[in-house]
């Protein structure tokens, strides 16, 4: 893309730090590991750009965790290819199709890894994916997509990701044909918000940080409680209708700037025994924003109950959301035991396969697989846990759910 500055026009190639720019020699896979704010997007929109309107390469697929993603991020994202290219290009876009088309005939088809197996007929010369640690399926989608990359003589794959410490990713680091760029969020400080890096000072010294700041794979802890492959096994599709439906809220103490957030997550059982995570609704935000978040949710899923933690402020929690809304079920909670305490049971019935996610929840997740003592609140993951155990009806003192024994 061209960019216009005062008289003069500059380039991306102009622009961009050397480690966003495409690397030399004869790859298969360009693989940007690194933490977000990096450019990970603007880096492989630019290069996808830059192949379609040279005609270089002319089938492209973009791969994102969702077909919303990648509409929402590759596309018409702030570094989408819509975005950055110039309108003398004339690139359209049919959201009915999945398919962005150039003058000269290149186009780029969408693809959700949730559904790879779309993947399967296509025929292609490059491929971006994005977010690829988020996928629930990374190998198998991987693999499908390699078996697409059929076309012309030099099939290339760009990947942009934020790393997990997933086998496959690991895998990719050791293939000759895979050249791997890592980066930090702090290299493009220039271009975050304020917000952001007022973001960044809560995560200093975690895992969490390494991760996703710093772009390293951060190996399991002793001391968290859920694995990655606990997370990577549980997505499933829920039934069509759940007669057990219980919202957990795990309330923030303040709504300022820098507030915890309120926790605020739908579950429901089956008639089986299995339970799936359904939304993660949780939101930094005044009492009165997340209550009516809340109570909208406990009509949506038709749910019989709303778990409250009541530590601070429970009976005027209770009493505003009665105030909205007095049909509502409410149930107080109080936590006595610790958190690693409350959440041994839950962890466990992901061990034995009986918690699913009905799809992914990226917050939520990064909170279960990166907790430990004396990190920061993990709302999300107290929510999660207070409307499991309503689900499995245990209580503060069982440490291990009956049904286990079964």
């Amino acid at each position: 893309m061209e960019l216009k500055n005062q008289n003069f026009i500059v380039s991306w190639e102009e622009i961009a730090r050397p480690n966003q720019l495409a690397p030399p020699g004869n790859w298969n896979v360009w693989m940007i590991l690194a933490g977000r704010g990096f450019g990970k997007t603007r880096s492989a929109a630019e290069t996808v750009r830059k192949w379609a309107v040279s005609g270089q390469y002319r089938r492209i697929a973009l791969v994102a965790n969702t077909i919303q993603e990648a509409r929402q991020v590759m596309v018409e994202g702030e570094s989408g290819l819509l975005s950055i290219s110039d309108e003398k290009e004339k690139l359209t876009f049919s959201p009915s199709r999945r398919l962005l088309k150039w003058p000269n005939d290149s186009i780029a088809t969408l693809y959700g890894a949730e559904h790879y197996e779309q993947l399967r007929g296509p025929q292609f010369d490059a491929a971006w994916i994005d977010e690829f640690a988020k996928f629930p399926h990374p190998r198998e989608t991987f693999e499908q997509l390699s078996f697409s990359l059929r076309l012309g003589k030099n099939p290339k794959i760009i990947l942009t990701t934020t790393p997990r410490p997933i086998q496959f990713i690991k895998d990719l680091l050791q293939r000759e044909d895979v050249v791997t760029v890592r980066g930090t969020s702090l290299e493009n400080i220039d271009n975050l918000s304020p917000t952001f890096l007022k973001q960044l000072e809560f995560l200093k010294g975690t895992r969490l940080e390494a991760q996703e700041i710093y772009a390293e794979i951060v190996e399991e802890s002793l001391h968290t409680l859920w694995s990655w492959n606990d997370i990577e096994n549980c997505y499933r599709v829920p039934p069509h209708f759940l007669g057990n439906v219980v919202i957990g809220v795990d309330p923030a103490l303040s709504s300022g700037e820098n507030s915890d957030e309120t926790g605020i997550v739908v579950v429901g059982a089956d008639g089986t025994g299995k339970a799936f995570v359904l939304d993660d609704l949780s939101i930094s935000a005044p009492p009165e924003i997340w209550a009516k978040r809340a109570i909208d949710a406990y009509h949506r899923h038709y749910a019989r109950l709303m778990v409250l933690e009541a530590n601070a402020g429970g009976e005027l929690l209770v009493n505003l959301l009665k105030s909205i809304d007095n049909t509502v079920k409410l149930k107080m909670v109080y936590a006595h035991a610790s958190k690693i305490s409350r959440a041994e049971p839950i962890v466990i019935l992901y061990q034995k396969r009986m918690a699913y996610h009905a799809r992914q929840f990226h917050e939520l997740e990064m909170q279960m697989v990166t907790y430990e003592p004396r990190s920061r609140s993990p709302d999300r993951l107290d929510a999660l846990v207070w409307a499991m155990r309503e689900l499995f009806q245990i209580d503060e003192h069982m440490k291990i759910p009956s049904i286990f024994s079964a």
